[in-house]
């Protein structure tokens, strides 16, 4: 049965906890891999800290900042082809290309910029107004409620650099990258974050190392999750904010016909946390993605069939929490207005709202029917759809002459499907004649 629902990426199958006992060779390469991407993502954040701490710090005197700066960079270019180099050099007697040789290079590479992270974080040290005398405690979990506690002691408690990550529109339309920037921690509006008390599934707090910690507050939903930056020095300090929401002052002017101006932002936002999920490049991935799917069905809620689309196949991906069969049903029915739309109906009347179902089509008259509209609209992979339903019988009737013309009207628009399948048949039969297919 043609698959139209994404399937899940092999490395998101592996969840974190997976990889805290490695007793399989599967495991190594997306473990390896975790680790480099967390190791990078921390090496990245120390540097911006630091590049922001020189900026504050050098106020007075710019042109000496400036020059204590572009050494920095000179210094981290270096590094890292030293980094890459060496870990080479303690992969080299594998062969390349290799599990072990892909796990050994990441675990290197993990290790090294953890060690850098460490080496940047006590340059040009930083301060807070807080003293070791006004210190709520060195323990994270009683410093954070003390912290949260109001706008004084957020403001007391943040460092005099703060690194400041935001999502940006880009020059293709629809896609938005984080953008990274230092901001004076007095110029920051507090409080920063509401008062944080006791455990709350919303709020969840990491440990990076032991002098980091990150505190990923989804109390305002998926699409507004903010995740706060602690370095601790004397104390424990802010550090740096990650806003991954899209303010409204990111999106274009509501664009899409028949929507309203909300129902136009929400999906504005479903393609743009999409995208950024579905890199599975930040730690977010999985929330964003569900923000996606929320963001699609608030746009859905106008009827806009690539809307209602997109909600219904991210919902069958594995990637995020699967709605409900009659929501699901009422989406595909609203996206089969288009031709891609009709033939997700199709295969949605044969596996129902399963993610992994297998057996015989369960509705096959009114997948045939749907998916007869979508040739009818001229989708190609309708044409290849109906082309191996007819071969295989698979919608209850097996009809080679059908099938060879479905394939043939795919082969005519010069579809690697379709021309597979009429070479597929006729080697088969070269007596085989096309009837019709629709």
């Amino acid at each position: 049965m043609l698959g139209t629902f994404a399937l899940l990426p092999a490395s998101a199958a592996f969840a974190q906890d997976d990889c805290s006992d490695i007793n399989s060779s599967l495991q190594v390469v997306p473990c390896s891999e975790d680790a480099k991407k967390a190791a990078d993502f921390q090496l990245n954040t120390s540097y911006h800290q630091l590049m922001a701490r020189l900026e504050s710090q050098y106020r007075a005197d710019p042109r000496l900042g400036a020059e204590y700066s572009a050494t920095v960079k000179e210094s981290q270019r270096a590094w890292i082809k030293l980094r890459d180099t060496n870990c080479a050099v303690e992969a080299f007697e594998i062969e390349a290309g290799k599990p072990a040789y892909v796990g050994m290079v990441n675990n290197c590479i993990s290790s090294m910029s953890q060690e850098r992270s460490a080496y940047l974080d006590k340059i040009a040290p930083d301060v807070v107004s807080g003293t070791n005398a006004s210190c709520p405690s060195q323990d994270f979990a009683q410093f954070l409620p003390a912290f949260s506690a109001n706008a004084e002691s957020q403001k007391r408690l943040t460092a005099l650099a703060v690194k400041i990550l935001v999502l940006k529109r880009t020059s293709d339309p629809g896609r938005f990258l984080p953008e990274i920037t230092a901001e004076p921690g007095a110029s920051l509006t507090f409080p920063l974050m509401a008062a944080i008390q006791g455990k709350t599934e919303t709020v969840e707090v990491e440990t990076v190392d032991d002098t980091h910690m990150n505190v990923v507050d989804k109390r305002a939903g998926n699409s507004n999750i903010k995740i706060f930056n602690f370095a601790k020095k004397s104390c424990w300090a802010l550090v740096g904010i990650e806003d991954w929401s899209l303010s409204e002052k990111e999106l274009v002017e509501p664009a899409r016909s028949g929507m309203s101006r909300t129902e136009n932002l929400c999906y504005q936002r479903a393609e743009g946390l999409g995208g950024l999920g579905f890199l599975e490049q930040y730690r977010l991935t999985a929330e964003l993605i569900e923000a996606s799917l929320e963001n699609y069905v608030c746009a859905a809620e106008s009827g806009d069939p690539e809307a209602s689309l997109s909600a219904a196949r991210l919902s069958l991906s594995q990637m995020a929490p699967q709605l409900e069969t009659s929501k699901v049903e009422a989406l595909f029915k609203a996206a089969s207005t288009t031709a891609s739309g009709a033939l997700g109906y199709a295969t949605y009347f044969c596996n129902g709202n399963s993610t992994d179902y297998s057996g015989p089509c369960l509705h096959p008259e009114q997948a045939e029917k749907q998916a007869i509209r979508a040739v009818s609209m001229g989708s190609t992979d309708a044409m290849d759809y109906l082309g191996s339903t007819f071969e295989s019988g698979e919608l209850g009737t097996k009809d080679l002459p059908r099938a060879l013309a479905c394939y043939q009207m795919s082969a005519d628009k010069n579809t690697p499907q379709g021309i597979a399948g009429v070479k597929r048949l006729v080697s088969q039969d070269p007596d085989l004649k096309a009837s019709r297919c629709l």
